[in-house]
């Protein structure tokens, strides 16, 4: 069975699930996507990882109008390709998996119909990241799906937000995200306390505990409502720590704003390859988004061993945050449940959370979810279909 994926853009993290892809096919996977997107070190990677069957498309034009906001349909972008349709069909595959449902998506799937392939969506959003979806688009997309075999989804909310659609059941089936859980792991086995203490002692940690957000600085990760409530959690716990990794527009005005509270660090860009080193010297890992699919910070905190605080409005929490088991959940639009999150992990045993993380993410480590994406290609290849998704416990079974 020979595999195409079409996707134009992704990171570090979608390297390993590829490459056993790419073993569990035989050599056989294939995958186009935009030299335009991503950075050179992806470039670098996949071709290491899958050689000649990555397929490296470049001078990608957008034509439409510019983002208003952060947030999920805020913008169009219709994207040109010189030579996309003759590189998806020049493959040859006998299944075909698009991103999402535009973007590069309608050129795969007429490549798929005119070759008579099975055609799937690798699709993550959710029925609160599209509750702004202009109508049109959800005609477009149910148009689409008359002509598509399956979807590979995240979890429970993107296969509620299929549904409700009118998608099919039958045709979901749980493949979705993985963190890059093999590499970060890797690195915390290689640090050491002396390596850890030093960063302490750069940071300015000295007792207390260690809080650590990774993401970008923007309106829609809520990061201003996890600092406001900060300023009140240290009134209790005046030794803990705040460290946030990552840019935007908005860290430069949260620099400013904040400067005072010596216990937040914001610290800006961190190289991907040394970002376990702050994982490392964490005891909970807490994200504040006010909109997210699928955070994937969320699954390298755990396999990390860190137990998790978590917005209600990340999609991945239903699977991956259980409540009194590796996390807590809190509406970071209500402040008090913010200051209470940061506080209950005072009162709980951190390293039997950071275990049972451990244990949860391995059922979404890179190959777990290769596994799922292969089994789900093999039967809609065969033209099964997907089995009943319920939740059960925060559990998808």
């Amino acid at each position: 069975m020979r595999i195409l994926w079409v996707n134009p853009s992704f990171l570090d993290y979608r390297i390993p699930v590829y490459k056993k892809l790419n073993e569990l096919s035989g050599g056989n996977f294939h995958i186009v996507y935009s030299k335009n997107r991503v950075p050179e070190r992806i470039v670098t990677k996949i071709e290491e990882a899958i050689g000649a069957n990555a397929v490296g498309m470049e001078d990608e034009k957008t034509f439409g109008y510019a983002k208003k906001g952060d947030f999920a349909n805020t913008d169009i972008n219709i994207p040109y390709q010189p030579g996309l349709f003759k590189a998806i069909t020049k493959v040859n595959a006998d299944i075909i998996l698009g991103e999402g449902f535009f973007q590069w998506t309608p050129l795969a799937l007429l490549g798929a119909k005119l070759k008579g392939k099975k055609f799937l969506i690798a699709y993550e959003k959710t029925a609160y990241t599209e509750r702004n979806c202009p109508r049109w688009r959800t005609m477009y997309r149910q148009i689409i799906s008359k002509f598509v075999n399956g979807y590979s989804v995240n979890g429970h909310l993107t296969t509620e937000y299929l549904a409700e659609i009118g998608v099919d059941r039958k045709k979901i089936f749980l493949g979705g995200m993985s963190a890059d859980s093999e590499n970060l792991v890797a690195g915390i086995k290689a640090s050491t306390k002396e390596a850890e203490d030093e960063l302490k002692a750069k940071l300015s940690i000295t007792g207390g505990l260690t809080y650590l957000y990774a993401g970008q600085i923007i309106e829609r990760k809520g990061v201003i409502y996890l600092l406001n409530a900060w300023k009140q959690h240290i009134k209790n716990h005046p030794d803990d720590n705040l460290v946030m990794i990552g840019t935007g527009p908005l860290l430069e005005e949260y620099q400013k704003q904040f400067a005072e509270y010596k216990s937040i660090k914001l610290l800006g860009m961190i190289d991907y390859d040394t970002i376990y080193k702050y994982y490392a010297i964490a005891d909970v890992f807490i994200i504040p988004t006010i909109e997210d699919n699928w955070s994937l910070v969320v699954p390298e905190a755990m396999a990390c061993g860190l137990p998790i605080a978590s917005s209600i409005y990340n999609g991945c929490y239903p699977e991956l945050v259980q409540e009194d088991v590796n996390g807590k959940l809190f509406d970071p639009l209500k402040e008090d449940t913010i200051v209470n999150a940061l506080d209950y992990f005072h009162h709980q045993d951190l390293a039997a959370m950071g275990r049972r993380s451990m244990e949860i993410e391995r059922g979404y480590n890179a190959d777990a979810i290769a596994d799922k994406i292969f089994d789900s290609l093999k039967t809609v290849y065969a033209g099964g279909s997907a089995k009943t998704v319920t939740l059960n416990d925060h559990a998808l079974v």
